[in-house]
């Protein structure tokens, strides 16, 4: 059998969620998978010489870079859904059985097997957190989905989503859960230290590490961190890239008179997070809803105490080994993060059980979970 796997160049070159999981699966598959041929389409949005590759080309492996500029013009997009069953990605490809796209709306396609994973649905469920164009790139991937003879998906709480609210065959759905890299574990207390010294973190601090975007829920954060400086003398840290409609948090910042308590870090390498996360004394998470919700994960899986929401699907990926809280309850938020930077038992107590619970994901079982679901589409096709 032979899979075409579209894993756009871009997605690598500051990976966060997207190119964590195209990048992290990839890799696995290709180490576990040595039965079928890969085609990797790459694409040429941006210069392949720029970036390097996250995984091992090996004998089975063929590269392609076909351009993939176009796939970015919602237009387009849209001229390739009405093309049907056109058979593109058939003819440009030479026949695979399976064509797997991890998060755009493909090319028009006949013969093989078409498998697309989907992230969340929060540009439908939270249509205010998201640009225009975000929600109508993920309506066409839906439809694409549709069309799709398997769904790969994160949690059985975006499964359920696909099943209630757009009626989705539960038998096209594969839940495959992600997990924390090698490479987020406890770090040296050097490597913390040196972490700390170069991002100028002086303080004891709790980190957030992800987008700056209304979703994730920040300014509720901010509320609630502010109360807690006048007892404690933690920094607040975020991390990752300024997204989308950010302006409300910044103006928070101002607002409260915490710019002296906030350090606004912008991308972090992913080399520096686990030294990041095992120096912190809590990793937030207050986030509205989430697909999965990997940085909780990897934070635990670096021995930092966790709070995160109780949003979907968050309580699937912490289970009893972080503490949970209503995202919009301010209040709780306080006093749960005071509690948790006043004992330090309880700290020592969250820390040994992210780890275990860390353990429990593998991206070997991610990958295996979608090399299964690859296999059975081909059969059924």
């Amino acid at each position: 059998m032979t899979i075409l796997f579209y894993a756009p160049l871009e997605v690598f070159r500051q990976p966060t969620g997207l190119g964590i999981y195209v990048s992290r699966l990839l890799k696995a598959l290709l180490e576990i998978d040595h039965r079928h041929s890969y085609i990797v389409w790459l694409g040429c949005v941006v210069k392949a010489t720029a970036i390097p590759l996250p995984f091992k080309v090996r004998g089975k492996v063929v590269i392609t870079r076909l351009p993939t500029r176009l796939f970015h013009h919602p237009y387009f997009r849209t001229f390739l859904w009405w093309l049907g069953h056109l058979p593109l990605a058939d003819w440009l490809f030479e026949h695979p059985q399976v064509f797997f796209s991890p998060f755009y709306p493909f090319l028009p396609y006949r013969w093989g097997a078409l498998v697309l994973t989907i992230f969340d649905l929060t540009p439908l469920t939270l249509p205010e957190c998201h640009l225009p164009t975000t929600r109508w790139t993920s309506r066409l991937t839906l439809l694409w989905a549709k069309r799709a003879q398997r769904v790969l998906t994160f949690s059985e709480a975006v499964k359920g989503e696909l099943i209630q609210l757009l009626n989705f065959d539960p038998c096209r759905i594969t839940v495959t859960p992600l997990a924390a890299d090698e490479g987020f574990q406890p770090q040296s207390p050097l490597q913390v230290e040196a972490v700390k010294q170069r991002y100028g973190l002086t303080a004891p601090y709790l980190l957030y590490v992800g987008t700056i975007e209304p979703r994730k829920n920040l300014v509720t954060l901010l509320r609630a961190f502010a109360p807690l400086t006048k007892e404690f003398p933690h920094l607040l840290v975020l991390a990752r890239a300024k997204g989308w409609m950010s302006e409300p948090v910044f103006a928070e910042i101002n607002e409260r008179g915490l710019q002296n308590r906030v350090r606004l870090l912008g991308y972090v390498p992913l080399e520096d997070l686990p030294a990041l996360m095992s120096g912190a004394d809590v990793f937030v998470y207050p986030s509205l809803r989430e697909g999965f919700g990997l940085p909780p994960l990897e934070a635990m899986a670096c021995g930092a105490p966790v709070v995160c929401s109780d949003a979907p699907a968050l309580p699937e990926v912490v289970g009893d080994a972080a503490i949970t809280v209503p995202p919009l309850d301010k209040e709780a938020w306080t006093e749960v993060l005071r509690k948790v930077l006043k004992q330090a038992d309880l700290r020592q107590e969250m820390r040994q059980k992210g780890l275990a619970r860390a353990k429990q994901f593998s991206w070997e079982r991610t990958a295996r979970l979608t090399l299964e679901a690859f296999e059975q589409v081909a059969r059924e096709k």
